[in-house]
């Protein structure tokens, strides 16, 4: 059974992982590195909850960008025809290829993966690429879930081992 307190700790870390997923300032790793260090939260209940928050605000992210080009006040009309050499071509060309790359079902889901688990490539950027993509909702927000997980039960039992061998 699930007490109170465990459920503060994870609603806790839910609102924490919405807040850094959105807002690049606020680090998960170093709320995590703080948590654990200091026994406030379990690291499982730590890890559930950031990784369920931070899902729930890459999928604002991803739909967001999905559906955000419908609204009226963000349609700009046709696209301004670029110079061939300029940036805004080369720009252009590299969205595209990334784009397709993210959007791949070879490669779309372990580039989303090892994005979350490791934040490299940046988990930022990955999500605005695959919101302009046909990838799948429901799996996008899956492997964003098992994803952040991982990264956050590796990075709460490394801390938790680290303090308790340093000042046993």
């Amino acid at each position: 059974m699930i007490s109170w307190h465990q459920w503060l700790e994870v609603i806790s870390s839910i609102g924490y992982g919405v807040l850094s997923s959105i807002v690049p300032v606020f680090h998960t790793e170093a709320f995590i590195v703080a948590a654990a260090a200091s026994n406030l939260l379990g690291p499982v209940e730590l890890s559930v909850g950031l990784a369920i928050g931070h899902t729930i605000g890459k999928q604002v992210m991803f739909l967001a960008v999905r559906h955000g080009k419908k609204l009226p006040w963000l349609n700009r009309g046709e696209p301004v025809q670029v110079p061939a050499g300029s940036w805004r071509a080369r720009w252009r060309r590299w969205s595209a290829r990334t784009a397709r790359l993210v959007e791949n079902p070879r490669w779309g889901m372990p580039i989303l993966f090892v994005s979350s688990a490791t934040g490299a490539p940046p988990v930022y950027g990955v999500v605005l690429v695959a919101g302009t993509t046909a990838m799948n909702f429901w799996a996008f927000s899956l492997v964003m879930l098992v994803g952040f997980f991982v990264r956050c039960i590796v990075l709460a039992l490394g801390t938790m081992g680290a303090f308790q061998g340093i000042f046993g």
